[in-house]
């Protein structure tokens, strides 16, 4: 028995130590069964991985053996750190196209990346439903075709997926859509050359006809335009619209959808009065008839008195006099019409006529004059009815302080009185002009066409100037260094002035002459563009005027004091009338080629040393002039980009000013730098290549650094036929200087 009970003892005792041995077996494996099992059941949440490690650990402490307490607990840690990790959390959308701040005009397809299973909606940078929502199709690509987005400087797209608005992409974009053209000045499809139309506020609106006529406006702040075409005949013409703002530049809105206006630009004949008859008494609030041109607006004047206005239905007009206030007396009546373009007739043949109480002169009532059956008959003692007075439709409000571009119905007498309405449309002294915004500065775009610039300039300098004097050498060596042009032919060689039958020399005081050959330039500067009849253009002739005597003055002071102070030689100014002819060829190309800017030309005389100077001294003050004239522009061009937004007429004449000058020093520095014949360039070369490169190369560079925003908008065949005509220039110069310098002396051989 005692052996019976230690043998149960050792059996019981072995048990328990199977027992805790097993126990740690069964924790392992159960570890192992759960590491197998989470990548079996896939993406597993750590609570659902909690709740697992909870259910196994009561199996592990059934048994209520003492020897369970020597069970490790820390058995379970392993099992809860060994819990797999949360899923990759989803990945956001992004925004591949457009690229962030690219420039969109019209519409945009919008697209980018996510992952398969969102759903992504496109916000609308201006708020409200979304632009479009993309379902989850299975695609790891997102696609939105045709958006319009609103136009400003900093547009916001941002893409979110539907239910988590915490996954987005956002990029900010340039936007300018086109202007609209609502009409002629009344908005409507008539017009007497005048088009109107809104667009983005600040912006520049070029309107185009179909034939190629243009005007260009600056909106105003209400987003309104309107502009005025010069030089038509009445007929039909669609027209469309772009508009460029700083933030766009180079770059322009697509044009507007084409609208179709019907051009009148012939004024109507006068209207005609048949009531109340010559030399009657007029009562008040009488009523007035005659005929007209059907949809035109006719107007009744009596003296400087406007009475009242009626539309022209049916070739007949009829109108009743307001309370107006006429004055008792004899007045002369008349009539004048406006058509529906906007012309205004001629006033109507005057009738006599008495106001008040006074009797007027007895008129014969052999034959009353009828009034057409669609007037009323004009009554003795009618009761005024001011509000029941037709009146002409008004105009679409314009920019504010712009005077009319069309005449307005004026009193007969030209006296003092209330007028009828009148369209109200650009042509006031503040108004912009093509050179109130004619330099775009670089540095304020954000994608400046540097490379296009650099082309062209290698471009100009192998294919015009290089082989310009090529050409030039080769003429003078063909004729043994004499002139192209002998003046000597014409006025006579060696014979003094007084051998010939002539008037005598007139003095002309040399302010004067000077005064005459700028404002002679500044005319020409001018017709480098449009030219419209309104007192802008007036300002703007001041403003060139001014910019051509600064460019005049540091062209040709500043050589003399080098030369007065460095060279110690005596330097003289001298006028040249041939600049004028140099100053008009290039403006009207300008004008031709529609360069915008110009290419313009501006110095109107040149500096000479009168002591017979050396060829270092002749290259050292034209470089000195050549070096002040390209400075000179460059600083203008900094000018420019600091000026603010022209306003009023004081900031409208300093941006033309500045304008102005950049445009007529680098054009002028480019020019004069062209080596052939007398001119600087010549000079410079024959003195120190090196500094002619080192003046030539900047100066092309800032010209074409000008011109290359104004490039793109080039249409048709402009372009290339400069191309083709430059490339047989550059053969048929470089062709001409090889045989005279190869060919030619080995044929003499």
């Amino acid at each position: 028995m005692i052996t019976s009970r230690r043998s149960s003892a050792h059996g019981s005792l072995d048990r328990s130590r199977r027992r805790v041995r097993c126990a740690p077996m069964l924790v392992v494996a159960v570890f192992l069964a759960a590491l197998v099992a989470v990548p079996l059941a896939g993406a597993v949440s750590p609570a659902a991985a909690l709740t697992r490690a909870e259910v196994v650990e009561p199996t592990e402490t059934t048994e209520p053996t003492p020897q369970d307490s020597t069970t490790p607990t820390p058995s379970l840690a392993p099992l809860e750190s060994s819990t797999p990790s949360p899923s990759p959390a989803p990945a956001a959308p992004t925004i591949d196209t457009p690229a962030p701040g690219s420039f969109v005009g019209g519409s945009v397809s919008v697209g980018g990346s996510r992952d398969p299973g969102q759903k992504i909606q496109l916000l609308s940078p201006a708020g409200g439903d979304p632009l479009c929502i993309i379902e989850a199709d299975g695609s790891s690509t997102w696609q939105c075709p045709g958006v319009r987005l609103p136009s400003g400087p900093d547009v916001t797209l941002r893409a979110v997926v539907e239910g988590d608005s915490g996954l987005a992409a956002t990029i900010s974009v340039r936007v300018l859509q086109p202007p609209t053209v609502t009409g002629g000045p009344t908005g409507t499809s008539s017009s007497n050359g005048l088009v109107r139309g809104t667009g983005y506020p600040g912006a520049t609106v070029t309107a185009v006809l179909g034939s190629g006529q243009r005007c260009s406006f600056t909106v105003d702040g209400s987003g309104a335009w309107a502009c005025l075409m010069q030089g038509l005949i009445s007929g039909t013409e669609q027209v469309t619209a772009s508009q460029q703002t700083g933030f766009s530049a180079p770059d322009s809105s697509p044009a507007s959808d084409p609208v179709t206006l019907q051009f009148d630009v012939d004024a109507p004949a006068p209207p005609t009065v048949a009531g109340p008859a010559a030399g009657s008494t007029v009562p008040p609030g009488a009523t007035y008839f005659g005929q007209g041109e059907n949809g035109a607006t006719v107007t009744v004047f009596a003296g400087a008195y406007s009475l009242c206005s009626a539309a022209v239905s049916g070739g007949t007009w009829s109108c009743t006099e307001f309370e107006s206030g006429i004055a008792d007396g004899s007045y002369d009546l008349r009539a004048v019409q406006q058509d529906a373009a906007g012309n205004v007739s001629a006033g109507s043949a005057p009738i006599r006529v008495s106001y008040g109480t006074a009797p007027a002169t007895p008129t014969p009532p052999a034959e009353p004059v009828p009034a057409p059956t669609t007037a009323p008959q004009p009554t003795t003692a009618p009761t005024p009815a001011p509000t029941a007075t037709p009146v002409p439709t008004p105009a679409p409000a314009v920019p504010p302080g712009t005077p009319s571009a069309t005449p307005a119905p004026g009193a007969p007498d030209d006296q003092a009185g209330d007028l009828p309405p009148t369209l109200t449309v650009p042509g006031g002294w503040n108004d912009p002009t093509q050179f109130s915004t004619a330099v775009i500065p670089p540095w304020t775009v954000a994608s400046f066409p540097w490379l296009q610039a650099g082309l062209l300039t290698l471009g100009a300098l192998l294919l015009l100037v290089v082989p310009a004097r090529l050409l030039a050498g080769t003429v003078s060596r063909a004729r043994n260094g004499r002139p192209l042009f002998q003046t000597h032919r014409f006025a006579g060689r060696n014979r003094a002035r007084e051998e010939f039958e002539v008037a005598p020399t007139v003095r002309v005081n040399r302010w004067v002459g000077v005064g005459a050959a700028i404002t002679a330039a500044a005319v020409f500067v001018l017709l480098s563009g449009p030219v419209a009849a309104t007192p802008s253009y007036l300002r703007l002739l001041l403003a060139v005027a001014l910019a051509l005597a600064v460019v005049n003055a540091a062209a040709a002071l500043v050589p003399q004091w080098w030369g007065a102070r460095a060279l110690h030689v005596d330097v003289a100014l001298t006028i040249l009338p041939r600049y004028l002819a140099v100053i008009a060829v290039t403006a009207l190309a300008s004008r031709l080629l529609d360069l915008h800017p110009a290419l313009l030309f501006g110095l109107l005389g040149s500096v000479v040393v009168r002591s017979g100077p050396v060829l270092a001294q002749r290259g050292q003050l034209a470089a000195m002039r050549a070096g002040t004239l390209l400075v000179l522009g460059l600083v203008a061009l900094l000018v420019v980009g600091v000026l603010p937004e022209p306003s009023g007429f004081i900031g409208a004449l300093a941006a033309e000013f500045a304008n102005t000058v950049v445009l007529v020093s680098i054009g002028s520095a480019v020019l004069v730098l062209i080596p052939l014949g007398s001119t600087s360039g010549r000079s410079i070369l024959a003195w120190s290549p090196p500094i002619w490169a080192a003046l030539t190369v900047p100066a092309w560079l800032a010209l074409f650094t000008l011109l290359s925003p104004g490039l793109s908008l080039w249409q048709g065949q402009g372009p290339t036929v400069l191309v083709w005509a430059a490339l047989v220039f550059a053969v048929l110069s470089v062709t001409a200087w090889a045989w005279q310098r190869f060919v030619l002396p080995a044929l003499r051989q």
